[in-house]
């Protein structure tokens, strides 16, 4: 989207894109000047491949199907980093929806009560009983 000319006017949903780059009206479409921008939208794209095998190549690895989540690390603290795979534990097939939420991953017990299939809304956690 940047390459294209998007500055996060954030009314994409409107259809009066200041760039031109999401409405459908004719007239701000215009301002999307194709040629000119096929051409960044090229070199982002090849960018993006660069840096992807650059890091593949400093993980040691070949191909991005090899790339694991223990090959990515995240800040956690100033001092401290943590793999995604040890943040966020593989979970096999229907697990969520078979075990009691105590027995999950610390990372799954915490979130997954707050999902619903029914939105895309964070459901607000229940309150605590009091006795």
């Amino acid at each position: 989207m940047f390459a294209l000319g998007c500055i996060q006017a954030q009314t994409c949903h409107t259809g009066n894109c200041p760039t031109g780059v999401t409405t459908q009206d004719p007239q701000r479409q215009m301002a999307l000047v194709v040629p000119s921008k096929a051409q960044r939208v090229k070199n982002f794209h090849h960018q993006t491949l660069e840096s992807l095998r650059e890091l593949l190549q400093a993980s040691g690895l070949q191909t991005p199907h090899q790339l694991q989540a223990r090959h990515i690390m995240r800040r956690i603290s100033a001092h401290q980093t943590c793999s995604l795979e040890d943040l966020y534990p593989s979970m096999s097939e229907g697990r969520l929806l078979q075990e009691a939420t105590s027995e999950l991953p610390p990372v799954f017990k915490e979130f997954w009560p707050l999902a619903s299939a029914q939105h895309f809304q964070l459901v607000a956690p229940s309150a605590p009983e009091t006795a």
